[in-house]
């Protein structure tokens, strides 16, 4: 049976090298008094210069000499609390290493030995933590995606589907072709509601076929309401792609520049979407309105809107995007050559 030491001086001195927080003692001019095991090991396996202790190093000055910012924000929390202007100091922080992310929240907090003022400043690995909470932050994003894309993208064939049983209620028998419109707005809404659970399940496409893009393209226009704009498809190619996910994001493209290339002096009837195949992916155009330089970073952020007031949503871009990354596509906003703004898909 392994000895317990029963004195209190050599019980705390073990407790405390036992601790696995990084933790370190400093007088009231920042010189590192003591450290224990925790700490010492930290400086070792992360390359520290000279004692891996640091003890009689000024922690002040060694923060303050790292190219880190937020070293400066520690020697600074540490400073007010050595001078009482604070009674402690709390900071989270990154400390990433070429292999590993990791994050720590170092807390500072003063004490009193036999009349001296002393400060223990503790280092915490909350890694664990921060990854669980950014875990958490990107599944919600990714649920409120989903959400968009079932009250966003079901509302056009739903509309068909819900005119055409109003006119066989009020006793206007439909003809074999709205039969049909009936019949392939059920079967859009049915494939909405599939890739939405995919999406939601945070999973790829588990088979990509070879899609016509040109017929893709035009199949996706016929399911907007497009306000009198018109289409253009400049060229065709083959794309590996989950086709009703492909059409999905044809359509918040082709929803996205009726919606916001229209002006009030220049109406959707007036606005030409054009589809570019290259050889990198594929782009879509219009020669609208355009999207402001500064916003083209932020056009693909859940909510994110620039006519909001017109009852922009601001969900059918970073469904597009939700769609590109299933994919392992990148996509991108920039200015169209014309003016009007384009989505290049790398594929």
């Amino acid at each position: 049976m392994t000895d317990v030491p029963t004195d209190r001086t050599r019980l705390v001195e073990a407790a405390f090298d036992e601790l696995p927080d990084q933790v370190a003692v400093l007088d009231a001019e920042g010189v590192i008094r003591l450290t224990n095991h925790s700490w010492d090991t930290f400086g070792f396996e992360n390359g520290v210069d000279g004692d891996v202790d640091m003890v009689g190093q000024n922690y002040l000055t060694v923060c303050r000499d790292s190219p880190d910012e937020m070293s400066t924000d520690v020697a600074d929390g540490i400073e007010s609390v050595i001078e009482g202007d604070a009674e402690e100091f709390s900071l989270e922080y990154p400390c990433h290493t070429p292999d590993e992310r990791r994050w720590f929240t170092v807390r500072v907090t003063p004490f009193e030995l036999d009349g001296e003022s002393l400060v223990l400043v503790v280092h915490t690995d909350v890694t664990e933590r921060h990854l669980a909470e950014a875990s958490v932050t990107e599944r919600n994003e990714l649920l409120e995606q989903v959400a968009g894309i079932l009250s966003h993208d079901l509302r056009n064939p739903l509309s068909v589907a819900l005119a055409h049983a109003e006119m066989a209620v009020s006793g206007e028998a439909p003809d074999e072709d709205h039969a049909a419109d009936v019949l392939e707005s059920l079967q859009r809404m049915n494939d909405i509601i599939d890739d939405a659970l995919m999406l939601a399940r945070g999973t790829e496409p588990t088979e990509l076929d070879d899609v016509d893009l040109e017929s893709t393209a035009r199949d996706a226009w016929d399911q907007v309401s497009t306000d009198g704009a018109q289409l253009t498809v400049t060229g065709t190619m083959l794309v590996g792609a989950d086709e009703s996910l492909l059409a999905q994001l044809f359509e918040n493209l082709f929803r996205n520049a009726v919606e916001h290339g229209a002006t009030a002096e220049r109406g959707a009837d007036d606005l030409t979407v054009t589809v570019e195949p290259r050889d990198d992916g594929f782009a879509v155009a219009d020669d609208g309105q355009g999207i402001p330089d500064a916003k083209l970073d932020q056009v693909f952020e859940p909510g994110f809107s620039t006519n909001k007031d017109d009852g922009g949503t601001g969900l059918g871009l970073p469904i597009v995007k939700r769609i590109a990354d299933a994919h392992g596509w990148t996509v991108r906003a920039e200015a169209a050559p014309d003016g009007g703004a384009m989505f290049a898909v790398n594929v």
